[in-house]
């Protein structure tokens, strides 16, 4: 069978398509389930005109705090009226989350007299809040602080009590608590998202939310059979169930297929699916 899990649509700021168009790609692609999870919105599922014939599987990638680390988590198979409403009103609009975020940030830089360039250029409808700083901030100040990238800036920097720009994110997302909570109530699960990508060892990662999720995404692209491989044990070791999705945005961002899938592994991903 052919599952992915983990795509997004232009209801992410990142996405290229709609959902009625994703699900036509993936049916020409033969796929059997998908699950389109947008960044903290389930708009597209508000959308879509008719499914082909393709199993399509509820879907959210909300974002939630924890011991002040922010991670993704890819919410799945819930009661979607209720969890459209809890986003829309926790979540808000993608350009109102991230004019909150920047404003914070532009604030601290003013107060810490923090040079910013080309400030006026922001569009919160088009770029992420800390992607736009980041490239406002001058080289100097990224230099000193060992800021090579946005992941730098929004995974390790800015969470950090001690770096000049720290801000709460409990502004724009919740405790991972609370969104556990909405998702199970709604009769949905859980499962934290590329655990490779949040600039801390895996391990710390994976213990630090076990306590919190359903699963484990074990295949996010891009990566390598040796991660899809560990974290795949680290589920059955943990009683954690898998998920895998290739976190397509589009064309030009990341394939359809979710690489070194095993046989075993779909089967324990379709174990949990309704």
């Amino acid at each position: 069978m052919k599952i992915n899990l983990h795509m997004h649509s232009k209801y992410s700021l990142d996405g290229e398509f709609d959902g009625n168009e994703l699900i036509e790609k993936f049916k020409t692609q033969k796929f059997d389930i998908i699950s389109i999870t947008d960044h903290n919105t389930c708009e597209v599922y508000k959308n879509i005109n008719y499914y082909n014939n393709i199993k399509v599987i509820t879907g959210l990638e909300a974002d939630a705090i924890i011991n002040n680390h922010t991670y993704d988590f890819l919410c799945y198979d819930f009661d979607l009226d209720n969890v459209y409403k809890y986003a829309k009103d926790k979540y808000e609009s993608v350009e109102k989350r991230q004019s909150k975020i920047f404003n914070a940030l532009v604030k601290l830089c003013k107060n810490k007299q923090i040079e910013l360039n080309n400030i006026n250029s922001y569009n919160p409808e088009k770029e992420y809040a800390h992607a736009a700083i980041y490239r406002m901030l001058n080289n100097e100040f990224l230099k000193e602080h060992n800021i090579s990238c946005v992941s730098d800036l929004y995974r390790l920097s800015t969470i950090n009590k001690n770096f000049p720009l720290y801000i709460d994110m409990h502004i724009v997302w919740p405790d991972i608590k609370e969104l556990s909570e909405v998702i199970h109530d709604n009769n949905g699960k859980i499962f934290i998202a590329h655990p490779y990508r949040y600039n801390i060892l895996v391990k710390d990662v994976l213990n630090e939310v076990k306590d919190f999720v359903d699963g484990i995404e074990i295949c996010n692209n891009p990566q390598s059979v040796e991660e899809v491989e560990f974290l795949y044990e680290y589920a059955k070791d943990n009683n954690l169930l898998v998920s895998c999705g290739s976190d397509y945005h589009g064309d030009t961002r990341y394939s359809k297929e979710c690489e070194y899938i095993t046989e075993e592994m779909i089967k324990d991903v379709l174990y949990w699916i309704k």
